[in-house]
This record gives C-alpha cells, sequence and structure tokens, in this order.
C-alpha cells in the first residue's frame, strides 16, 4: 500500500498554545497509532494511504466537536520531494564515481538500495573496476579546476586542500586512489596519508 504524507492546519490559529481543537486531532491520530509531528504553523502525518487518510477524517471530526472552524488538509505521496532532492545530492557523486542511479523499480540484484526516511528510492548500479579509475580522473580533474592547477604544481597548502575535497566527494573509496593522487602530486603515499589524516583528525566526530 502507498505511503503518504498529510500535512493539516487546524484554524482558528492561536500563537503560542495549541488549543482544544488543534490537541483533539492530535490525541485522535496518536490513538490510532500514529505519530503526529507539530510545527509551529501546522502538523503532519505520515502512514500507509487508507488507513491514514481514514484516521486524518476522524481526526477532523474530532477537531470539530472542539471547536474548529476550519481545516485545510494537504496530501501527497510520502517522501515524493525530499527523496528527489537526496537523489538529486548524490547523483554527482555516483556519475563521478562512474555509477548510475536506477529508479527503485528497475534496480537489478547487483544494485545498492538507496533508502530514504525507511523507503527504498532508487538503486546504485555500481561501477566496473575499469570506471573507477575513470571516475577517480574525473574527481582530479574537478579539483584541478576548482584550485587553478594541476595537483603537481600546487602549493602544499592547496595540495592539502585538494585532498581534504577530494575525500570529502568519496575519491578515496576508489582502490589504489591515494597511490594515484600520491603521483598526480608528486609526492609520496605516506604524504597523501598524513594529509588525509590531517583532514580527518580536524573534522573530529
Amino acid at each position: 500500500m502507498p505511503q503518504v504524507r498529510v500535512e493539516f492546519t487546524v484554524e482558528p490559529f492561536r500563537e503560542g498554545e495549541l488549543g482544544a481543537h488543534v490537541d483533539a486531532a492530535l490525541r485522535s491520530l496518536s490513538a490510532e497509532g500514529f505519530e503526529p509531528e507539530v510545527g509551529p504553523f501546522g502538523s503532519a502525518v505520515e502512514g500507509e494511504a487508507r488507513p491514514l487518510l481514514e484516521a486524518v477524517a476522524r481526526a477532523a471530526a474530532a477537531s470539530f466537536d472542539s471547536g474548529a472552524s476550519a481545516i485545510a488538509v494537504t496530501a501527497r505521496a510520502a517522501g515524493g520531494e525530499d527523496a528527489e532532492s537526496f537523489l538529486s545530492a548524490v547523483r554527482p557523486i555516483v556519475r563521478a564515481l562512474g555509477g548510475r542511479i536506477v529508479p527503485a523499480e528497475r534496480m537489478g540484484r547487483a544494485a545498492v538500495p538507496l533508502v530514504w526516511k525507511g523507503r527504498v528510492v532508487g538503486g546504485l548500479e555500481r561501477p566496473v573496476p575499469s570506471d573507477l579509475r575513470n571516475g577517480l580522473a574525473s574527481f582530479v580533474a574537478q579539483i584541478e579546476s576548482e584550485l587553478g592547477g594541476q595537483l603537481a604544481t600546487l602549493s602544499r597548502v592547496d595540495k592539502q586542500r585538494a585532498v581534504r575535497m577530494l575525500d570529502e566527494r568519496g575519491a578515496f573509496a576508489v582502490r589504489n586512489a591515494v597511490d594515484e593522487v600520491a603521483d598526480a602530486m608528486g609526492v609520496s603515499r605516506v604524504t597523501v596519508y598524513n594529509y588525509l589524516n590531517a583532514t580527518r583528525s580536524s573534522s573530529g566526530p
């Protein structure tokens, strides 16, 4: 059964207090096992479409019984907009690594599920090894463009910045990435590890 998110505003609005008419709706939903989220200008609740919408109707009736003058209700598929924002955010990283995101209904067995708020919203098809090297090259090209020079020509400070930026974007998840970056920078792999350790220790938990 599809999941929906219902947002509702109960009037009259009273700043600083819920009022009996709002409290009646919230108590009705809670009594049926839902967990409404209370915001400054309205409330929201998520759940399976049919039981939730039926519960919202009963909550609205309880609210009117307690003095509500109007109730505005909006229902939409749960996680739709948020999930798309999530997928949009991770898509550049996935692309840079040579992988791709596929819709949940087209996921193959090898795809890694992408879960948003407890729901699978897509799948990550991992790149083959040859694509990983291309993904790392793409990361390096992006960093060189942003810092204004090839890794080997950067100052020590900018090389540290480059390592931090590569790490933040997941470049070191690529196999042998430290060796590749060290070669591109003209430094030893120990130096790259030192830059990484400094970056990660400074960011802290």
